[in-house]
This record gives C-alpha cells, structure tokens and sequence, in this order.
C-alpha cells in the first residue's frame, strides 16, 4: 500500500499548540496569528490525514482574524480558510448552487481551465467554453477526474481544497423515501470521496460549510470517514481581542473610545457575552453613527434585541434587575431557602457544586416565572428563557435549537428557563409522527444538560404544572434531580403574607380591619399569586371608578372576593398539585401536610385525577 503523503494545510505544531493557551502580544501578532478554538482542531484533523471530508457548523457567518500584512483583519470564514489555513494549496475551489464553482485566485482558475481544454478535446465536451456545470450531480464526476489528474504530476501537488458552501440545499436532511435522485446521487458521491483513500493520497480534502449541521444528511453526519468542527460564539477573550484590533477607533472616526462610550474596551467585551463580533459591530456603530452615547442601557437593550432576533424571537433575554431579590417572593419559604443556598454559591464561586439543572412544579398561577427571576437578579445573572421553538418547517426546529444552545454556551453564567419544560424538551419517542424530529431535539437537550464541564456556567431551570409528563431522562440526577415544588398558600398567614407583598406593590394600604377580613374569611383558601392579585385588582377598580384612588376600602375588597370565580377546573389544579408533591426530591420542601403522607395513597389518588381529567 502507497504511504499517503503528509496534508498540505499550514500546520499548527507544538509552537502554536502552546501559543493557543497563551494571550497574544503585538509581536506575536506580527509574526503570525496563532491557530485557535475551532481552526486549531480544524488543522490537528486535517493533518492527522485520516480524514478527507469535514463539516465546519455553528458560527459561520462571523468574522474572524487573519493576517494580512503586520496588521490583523477580521474576514469572512471562507476568506480565512483561503488566507491561513490553505495559503499554499495548489488549487483552492468554491462551490454552491448560486455561483456554481469558483477559484481562490485567477491563476487556480487558469490551471483549472486549461485541463478542462484538454478534457473536452479527449471526451468531445464543450465545458471550456461554456464553463463547468452548475448542477453538482454532473460537477462531481467533473471534478473527481480532474483531482485524479494530480497522479500524472507528482512533483507539481500542493494539495487541493474543495469549499462547499450551503451544503444542505444539496444532501440536505430528509427520508430516504422523499430524497430525489439528485440528492441520492449527490450524497453517494460525497461519501465516496469521503471513504476513498486515493483521495487522502492526492491529498484531497472537502470542506463543507453549513450553519447546522443537522440540516445535511444523517447518513454523511454519522459516517466515520466524516469529520466535524463547530464554531462556536466568540468567548471573552476573542471579542476583547476584537474590540482592541483598531477597528472600533476607525469607526468612530478616530475617536478614542471614552470619547463615545461610557465603557471601557474590557467592560464592553465583558457586557457583550452571547453576541458573535458581527452583533457587536452592529451594537457599537448604530449607536456611534448616529451620535448617541454608548451606556450600560444601551448594550443592554441592543443585546436584547439582537440575542432575540439571532434566535427569531423564540426566547426572552432578561438582565438581572438591580436591587430585587427573593425578599419580593410571598411564601415559598423552603424554596427561598435552597435557592438563597444555590445563590450564596454562585455568588462565592463555589460553582463545583451546583447543580445542572432544578425542577421547579406546581399549579398554575402558583408564581414559578417571579420566582426563578427574583432568583435570578439575587444572583446577578441573566435570564435566558426558552418557550416552545418547533417549527413545521424541515430542519428549523433543529437548527433554533442549535442557536438557542449556541447563544446559551456562549452567555454563560447565565440561567435559563424553561418554561412548559415538559412540551419543550420533548420526548425520546415520538412514536414516529414528526420524522424523528422529538427525539432528535431531546437528545440533544439532554447531552447539553447533562454536560457535567458547564457546571457553574449554565444553571437550568425547568417549570412545569405537570412534571409526570417530562421524560424521565431529564429528571435523573445530573439533570434535573434537584425538584424544588411550589404550593399555593397553607394557613392564614400565608394568604396575608400574598395580599401584604402584592398590596405593596400596588400601592394598596392594607388596615387593620382588611388584615382581619383576609384572615378569617379567606385564610383557609389555598390561593394563589395570580388570585391575589386578581382580587386586588377588582378591588381596586372599585374604588378608583368610585373617585378613591388611594383608598381601597373592605367594603371594595368583600365585592371583589364575593365576584371572583376561578375559573379552572379544581381537580386539574390538584392534579397538579399531587404531580409536584410526587416529584418532589427532598421531603423538606414539602408542605407539612404531604411530608409524611402515605406515597401509595397519593400515586392512587393522582391516577384517579388523571383518568378523570382525561375523559374530559
């Protein structure tokens, strides 16, 4: 057997292996830009020379660093393939459906053309004159013999690079039953290229470029001949080293930056966590450009907007809000307390001890979302909250998830709710009514969650009315196996205690005559957040259509308690209520009444509400 021959692409080596640990300094700048994150893994596989295909995923239309001179620039990803990765290759080509195929330089166009001169003239083909075909089916074979023309010039090889842009709208993800022929030609052809050793010999390689890669064929992902690389979202380091790059200044005019920003270059890069560098060229120059000062509330509420759009309104980015702690929460007191406990942690940097992800059950209007954000803001994290993202489009459910996670990893620490966790995680068997596509995005929620390497950087919280229908999976421990359920109010107390905190937060004085009122004649209601403060609204309507907007009377609030009618059915809402008592991990977090409950009496009661409530 021939020994394949070393890879061509511009090596990383034991120098660069070290320098990618190491910050970068002008002279290192100067001398060359050291290989990083995904380009490093891109060339230790590539010069492994076992591969000859490669799917590069995620962050693909951000800019990154390049040399270009003594100063570094930040290009497009195929333009750094070209310039840093194969700036030797003999030939680099370019392909999509659009532009059909493309050269790296005029030279590579030239040599290209003048093989296919003698092609035609050999099988009486017209393509030098026309140009080579724009269909990729009748490319291939196109190009597979004019790389095998490398073998009739040994001394002239370089190497040959293939960049396949938008590869999905070629193999892209699909039943074997509903792909076309095209696409079954396109897809065999790529596996062979991909599985052939004489490929690897000539020192052959494809790149294909895609946003995600769950959007190709699942036959090409799976194959071992097959290498992938994400990109992931730029971290700290890469966005300051951005922000310093000169690029800032020549926006602004030459500006310095305290001229324009209220930030310096190190916060900026700091505040600027879950935006790749495109998103923050945008944030700074809208607000440079248009003679605004950059501020705190400007990042933040531009970083809002564009994490929102890049994900397409699927999620809600929220900012710790200064100031409000869990001391806003009424009741909840053993939930307080674990998550005083968890915030103390965070906040200390004891985050080898955090949980991955909490459980957080209970009825609806119980208080879940105030709750998880009032915990939020005591941490001093933001808010990621994920709602339901399927699509009935093929591959954008796969490819919003793969943003969302995307943004999520990049943001962190961050938390990250999810609400209605029980239809968004989905299930592991979809029972083949969605192509797979449930249990595709459950799987890939429960490899990140159970991803133990994000331990403090990305604390998950899961609510839902009816944790029995989440996946077991997700509720293991190094998951969810921390479930902290709420109740609605047990005692008298615990309904003033409501009416107290959102009576404040109304600007309703509560007298002493009201205070007895709730006690004796709504103190064994087991109400909830949302009744309170529905009661409390009415009441308060009273008195404001009555001229008496400061003084809500009882007289206001027994109208209002004697009008309301809640209109959910009770033995949903206990249904609910023994699913989160069931679920429940530590018997502490219980209300007394169920601490020492019989566990078979309630599994049977439940099952009795469950069949109850399904004949509805």
């Amino acid at each position: 057997m021939m020994p394949e021959p070393p890879r061509t692409m511009s090596k990383p080596g034991p120098e660069a292996a070290d320098a990618a640990s190491k910050p970068t300094t002008s002279s290192d700048v100067t001398a060359r830009l050291p290989l990083r994150g995904w380009t490093l893994e891109l060339a230790r596989r590539w010069n492994s020379g076992t591969y000859s295909l490669f799917v590069l995923h995620g962050n693909i239309f951000d800019v990154f660093p390049a040399q270009n001179g003594g100063q570094v620039t930040y290009v497009p990803v195929k333009t750094l393939l070209l310039r840093r990765l194969f700036p030797e290759r003999g030939l680099m080509l370019f392909y999509d459906i659009g532009d059909g195929l493309t050269f790296g330089s005029a030279p590579m166009q030239k040599r290209f053309f003048e093989w296919l001169e003698v092609y035609d003239e050999v099988e009486g083909t017209s393509f030098h004159q026309q140009g080579p075909p724009r269909e990729f089916t009748k490319l291939a074979p196109l190009l597979r013999r004019f790389f095998l023309r490398a073998v009739d010039a040994p001394k002239e090889r370089k190497g040959v690079t293939l960049i396949i842009d938008f590869p999905e709208k070629v193999i892209p993800a699909c039943e074997e039953a509903g792909a076309s022929w095209d696409e079954r030609m396109a897809l065999v052809m790529l596996l062979k290229w991909a599985a052939s050793p004489e490929m690897r010999q000539l020192d052959v390689g494809i790149v294909l470029v895609t946003e995600s890669a769950t959007e190709l064929h699942a036959d090409l992902l799976q194959n071992p001949h097959v290498a992938q690389v994400r990109l992931d979202l730029p971290d700290a380091e890469e966005r300051l080293r951005f922000l310093q790059s000169g690029w800032v200044e020549e926006m602004a005019g030459g500006k310095p930056v305290a001229d324009w920003s209220d930030l310096a270059v190190n916060d900026l890069a700091q505040r600027t966590a879950g935006l790749n560098l495109l998103r923050v060229q945008h944030l700074l120059a809208e607000a440079v450009r248009n003679g605004a000062r950059v501020t705190p509330e400007h990042v933040g509420a531009s970083k809002k907007r564009l994490i929102e759009e890049f994900c397409q309104g699927l999620v809600r980015f929220k900012d710790p809000k200064p100031g409000v702690t869990l001391d806003a929460v009424a009741v909840h007191q053993a939930a307080k307390k674990k998550l005083r406990e968890l915030a103390w942690l965070i906040k200390n940097g004891k985050t080898d001890v955090l949980e991955r992800g909490i459980l957080v059950p209970g009825r609806v209007g119980v208080g879940k979302t105030f709750l998880i954000d009032c915990f939020a803001s005591e941490c001093g994290l933001p808010v990621m909250e994920v709602g339901e993202f399927r699509s009935k489009w093929v591959g954008d459910t796969e490819r919003q998830q793969m943003r969302i996670l995307m943004t999520i990893r990049a943001l962190g620490p961050v938390v990250v709710v999810v609400d209605e966790a029980d239809a968004v995680f989905g299930g592991r068997d979809s029972g083949g009514e969605d192509s797979g596509v449930s249990s595709r995005v459950f799987a890939a929620f429960a490899a990140h969650i159970g991803d133990s390497t994000l331990r403090g950087r990305e604390l998950w919280v899961a609510m839902t009315s009816r944790p029995d229908l989440l996946a077991i999976d997700m509720k293991r421990q190094g998951r969810f196996g921390l479930c902290v359920p709420l109740f609605p109010a047990q005692g008298p107390e615990d309904v003033l205690e409501i009416f107290t905190t959102l009576a404040g937060l109304k600007r309703i004085a509560l007298g002493e005559v009201i205070r007895s009122y709730i006690r004796q004649n709504l103190g064994q209601l087991p109400l909830t957040g949302s009744d309170v403060d529905a009661i409390l609204s009415r009441a308060k309507e009273r008195a404001v259509l009555a001229g008496r907007d400061d003084d809500v009377q009882l007289a206001d609030l027994e109208e209002a308690v004697q009008s309301f009618i809640d209109p959910l059915d009770p033995d949903l809402l206990a249904l609910q209520e023994l699913a989160a008592v069931l679920a429940c991990s530590d018997r502490r977090y219980l209300p007394p009444r169920y601490r020492d409950a019989d566990r078979a009496n309630l599994l049977e009661e439940f099952t009795r509400l469950k069949i109850r409530a399904g004949r509805r």
